[in-house]
């Protein structure tokens, strides 16, 4: 699962750094190859809309090795594409595949106990970010050995390949049961709904910096775009390292807590950012504000799976529907700010965001309390 994760990450974030190859190759527009962005974020969201019955009809351990396929096929599509419509194609299937895949394994690694299920899916988690840091020297590599872009691809294809041979027995334990949203139980819960409605922020901080943290820094602070790509590195790596210490405090400290503590982390970052004038100390601040933000996707992933132990399947697969459309709006929303107001305003949309995502925990975990205190008088 978690190798699976990597190859995921991987296959998600290598259009990233090849598409100033991609664009010159097939001769798009900022525009035209942005939209191989947008086909991820859409393939998330359709994924999260249509996962659920999938699952139940196919079962957790096909619908895994399907997307997993799909994740490969969907590399393939964009390696081979002639021209943009093809490669968007092959984007669209990674972002929908890849998120199906992370789904099931986020369903099938739910348990009882909170801290434990912090702990592996951060360490999921924690798996993907690091997929997604090492395109960057991947593509820089092959284009420096003249063998361009496309071979890059590759990577996840192997590593889908190699894992299905070597554990092409694996099962996956099914949905528990009364876990299907057609037997007549009730509604997802209320506190559910409030911490997926926290993704919103959380991914929308995370992505807005990604998109555009080169862009400041060349703007702003005025660093060359070989340098600001670099820097940028030390934003996702953060982000890698972040969630794989945050595996380890997991197994001692609530959910909610290292939440509203790893924020706080990422709000000073930011402050460090953006009020520095030189390479060093946006780095610093970048660095930073990747730790803090690192955790958040898998606190709240744990925190709303747990206010609806009884529908793991259904419950990770909607995350996908507001993470997705985060990631589709507002890395855009923060670009049109910047276009009206300068990027140097509009990029303080990120610590409202960042405080949006406590506040929306803290009502969560409120709810997810005052449920679990009505059922316990009932009972």
């Amino acid at each position: 699962v978690y190798g699976m994760a990597i190859a995921s990450g991987f296959a998600v974030a290598v259009l990233g750094p090849a598409m100033p190859a991609l664009r010159d190759e097939l001769g798009i527009s900022r525009t035209v190859g942005g939209l191989h962005f947008s086909a991820l974020a859409l393939g998330a969201v359709v994924s999260g809309f249509t996962l659920e019955a999938v699952t139940r009809a196919l079962s957790r351990t096909t619908t895994f090795w399907v997307a997993s396929t799909g994740i490969a096929a969907g590399c393939a599509v964009v390696a081979i594409g002639p021209n943009a419509l093809i490669t968007i194609a092959g984007a669209l299937i990674v972002g929908m595949c890849g998120a199906a895949m992370l789904s099931v394994s986020q369903a099938s690694l739910v348990g009882s106990d909170e801290h434990d299920q912090a702990v592996r899916l951060s360490q999921l988690h924690a798996s993907t970010s690091f997929g997604s840091v090492l395109p960057a020297f991947a593509v820089a590599a092959l284009i420096v050995a003249g063998l361009g872009w496309r071979p890059a691809l590759l990577v996840p294809i192997v590593v889908v390949v190699a894992l299905a041979a070597a554990f092409r027995t694996l099962v996956f334990p099914p949905p528990p049961p009364g876990s299907d949203r057609h037997d007549g139980r009730r509604a997802l819960p209320l506190a559910y709904w409030i911490f997926w409605a926290a993704f919103i922020p959380a991914v929308g901080a995370e992505w807005s910096i990604g998109a555009w943290g080169a862009g400041y820094l060349v703007d702003i602070i005025g660093s060359a775009p070989a340098t600001a790509a670099l820097v940028m590195v030390s934003f996702f790596g953060a982000i890698s390292l972040g969630r794989l210490i945050g595996s380890r405090l997991a197994r001692w400290v609530a959910p909610f807590p290292m939440l509203a503590t790893s924020s706080a982390l990422a709000l000073g970052g930011f402050a460090v950012l953006v009020t520095s004038e030189s390479a060093p100390g946006a780095t610093l601040g970048l660095f930073v504000t990747g730790l803090g933000i690192s955790v958040a996707f898998p606190l709240l992933l744990t925190m709303a799976m747990a206010a609806a132990p009884d529908r793991p399947d259904e419950a990770s697969a909607k995350t996908f529907i507001s993470a997705g459309a985060s990631v589709a709006v507002a890395p855009f929303i923060l670009g049109a700010l910047s276009d009206s107001i300068g990027l140097s305003r509009a990029f303080l949309m990120v610590p409202v965001l960042l405080i949006l995502l406590v506040v929306l925990a803290g009502l969560g975990r409120w709810s997810d309390e005052r449920d679990v205190r009505e059922a316990s008088s009932m009972s």
